[in-house]
């Protein structure tokens, strides 16, 4: 039988302002179904160790601090090959230039919690093969592009006003994608859509409870995009 690999999946986040727990559960699912995947749990990305001798990061994360070492440590293993499979607010990175120059971007903003239309990009992208354009529930992520150097296979079109009153031009918005780092076939996979809470996950305290959403967690496209991520990272799949 050939030696498993192990994925370091991190999640969480101080702010809990996410359901972390369900993500958690999802996406160690995903990846135990997949076969031949042990799965190590990690909060944050200090232990650097463990990540390097992974053989695949996956990621739902909202600004979790990381020192210099760690985003030196992680910059290193994706060099030599390794792959990132990083999922919504993984690139809300509380401030940190490092983490943002390795994911290729950051978080802005987002409109209220809605459906949009999610455009195929790249159709001729094995990681889209049978997916067309399509409908989803989800909180509408508005990114920087930080690097300049990501190909953008999904995305959607939106222009009006995101929380903390910015505003943007009707535009397109960037839903999923790749990232080269090194010249090992290592890269960063980047998917905008994953949205979960219960009433209590809040970005503030202070705030009244919201309505439980569960976004496009149980929708078998997302499902589908979220296998083909995991695959993806794991070399199971070609950059």
């Amino acid at each position: 039988m050939p030696q498993p690999l192990v994925a370091n999946l991190v999640c969480g986040s101080p702010w809990r302002n996410h359901d972390f727990d369900f993500a958690r559960l999802r996406l160690g699912q995903a990846i135990y179904d997949l076969d031949g995947i042990r799965v190590d749990c990690h909060q944050d990305y200090e232990d650097s160790g463990g990540i390097a001798n992974g053989d695949l990061l996956v990621s739902y994360t909202s600004q979790v601090p990381v020192t210099d070492r760690a985003s030196t440590n992680l910059r290193r293993w994706l060099e030599k090959g390794g792959r990132w499979f990083a999922l919504h607010a993984s690139n809300s990175v509380a401030g940190n230039v490092a983490m943002s120059r390795i994911l290729g971007s950051r978080f802005i903003t987002h409109p209220k919690y809605a459906t949009f239309r999610v455009q195929v990009t790249a159709p001729q992208d094995p990681l889209l093969e049978g997916i067309g354009d399509f409908d989803v529930p989800d909180e509408l992520y508005c990114i920087e592009n930080v690097t300049n150097d990501y190909e953008v296979l999904l995305h959607t079109r939106w222009g009006g006003e995101g929380f903390g009153g910015i505003s943007f031009e009707e535009q397109d918005h960037p839903m999923l994608y790749k990232r080269k780092v090194g010249d090992q076939g290592g890269g960063i996979l980047y998917l905008a859509l994953g949205h979960a809470n219960r009433p209590f996950d809040k970005p503030f305290p202070h705030l009244p409870d919201q309505p439980d959403y569960r976004g496009p967690w149980d929708m078998d496209l997302f499902k589908t995009l979220v296998n083909r991520g995991i695959e993806w990272a794991a070399h199971r799949r070609p950059y």
